[in-house]
């Protein structure tokens, strides 16, 4: 295109229906700002400013009951557990619920205790009639253990750290009841491996940021601790006992208010989600939150499903733009600023925070995981929806 051409194509007017999709565009930049530097970036600061400001040889630590809940774990249980007494903490116990095993978690328990005095077991039988055979088995758990402080674990939890403990329980100062730990999975570093990681890491970050602005709306128990006194104060799960998930997210968001609850995010105080089938495990988490999705209470969720969906509308209106029109360079510098601006603002803010919880470097990656994630979300919504009675307690059935 000659010089006389580029100023005839200069000279076209922009539709204003060209104008508005730009506008808007921007408008959603604006709000993905807002979100990663309120709650991501945050996340990030609290993190640095937050972590180490404590000694945890100064700070006294109580006693504290780890309860791990096992479902045919046994080799989870074999590995996991002298990991837990490897912790350099004053005085726990750890309390295993086996819930109906018939693997052979029994006998690993028993061998287990034989080199482990502080290691305790109680299990559910395989014939008791729950409403929900985890809450039940977390309920006698919480009954067994002989210390006011509990961490809740599962039994394909192992720690990163020896401080572990030290680092989840220094938080516990006056007014504390619940503490929020952070957890990942152990994912293979294949392609929909790193995809997984992407997805937790945002997954956590968001109720972990929205705890550290002084609203949280849930935890999960793979790395949650709190007092036994609450527990019992607000009558266990008997308000969610029609449904058969909800022990860790629906419980956390009926007891957690704005000065009971902080978040512990220091590398030293990270669970490991460990298994054979890291997919697998991936798949009931995100199934089992949306069961309970929609029973959480808090105003910030909209905000992270507007975020979830700009990701569209964002591209569709760039789309929109370059067909409505396609020969006026401005609109073309419009287009390519929106998208290299949105393209470096989700790279540094993955960046940031993959590099402060320890998980895979993506760099461009996040992009194409950016377009999957509201497709994969959206997925587990159908497939939530489409077997929902398998969260209530109350079908036939579940009788």
């Amino acid at each position: 295109m000659d010089f006389e051409n580029i100023l005839q194509a200069l000279s076209l007017p922009i539709e204003f229906s060209v104008i508005a999709c730009g506008a808007t565009a921007f408008v959603i930049l604006l709000i993905q700002w807002y979100i990663d530097k309120a709650y991501y970036l945050r996340l990030v600061r609290y993190r640095r400013k937050n972590t180490d400001n404590i000694d945890t040889e100064a700070v006294t630590l109580p006693p504290v009951s780890v309860i791990v809940y096992a479902s045919d774990n046994a080799d989870s249980l074999r590995h996991n557990i002298p990991r837990l007494f490897e912790q350099d903490y004053p005085e726990f116990e750890v309390v295993v619920v086996d819930d109906a095993s018939i693997d052979d978690t029994r006998e690993v328990l028993h061998w287990l205790a034989g080199q482990y005095p502080q290691l305790y077991s109680t299990y559910v039988p395989s014939d008791a009639r729950a409403l929900s055979r985890k809450k039940l088995a977390l309920t006698l758990g919480l009954k067994a253990v002989k210390n006011e402080y509990v961490v809740v674990l599962d039994a394909h939890c192992v720690p990163d750290s020896l401080v572990w403990l030290r680092n989840m329980m220094r938080r516990f100062t006056s007014g504390v009841d619940v503490v929020l730990g952070y957890s990942h999975f152990s994912h293979p570093m294949t392609f929909s491996g790193r995809y997984m990681a992407y997805d937790r890491l945002l997954f956590s970050m968001r109720y972990l940021a929205c705890a550290v602005r002084r609203r949280p709306y849930m935890g999960e128990g793979t790395n949650l601790a709190y007092r036994k006194s609450l527990f019992f104060e607000h009558k266990g799960f008997v308000k969610t006992l029609n449904f058969r998930y909800g022990d860790d997210d629906l419980f956390v968001n009926e007891v957690a208010t704005r000065d009971n609850t902080r978040v512990e995010i220091d590398n030293d105080s990270f669970m490991t989600v460990t298994g054979d089938d890291a997919a697998l495990m991936w798949r009931l988490q995100k199934l089992r939150y949306r069961f309970t999705a929609s029973h959480l209470r808090g105003r910030r969720q909209p905000l992270f499903a507007v975020e979830q969906a700009g990701v569209y509308l964002f591209y569709a209106l760039l789309v929109a733009m370059a067909v409505l029109q396609p020969m006026h360079p401005v609109v073309w510098l419009s287009i390519a600023i929106l998208w290299v601006w949105r393209t470096i603002v989700q790279v540094v803010t993955y960046r940031r925070l993959s590099k402060a919880f320890a998980e895979p470097r993506l760099c461009w990656r996040v992009l194409l995981y950016e377009w999957a994630r509201p497709i994969v979300n959206g997925y587990f919504w159908w497939l939530s929806y489409r077997r929902r009675d398998e969260n209530k307690t109350w079908t036939l059935k579940n009788l």
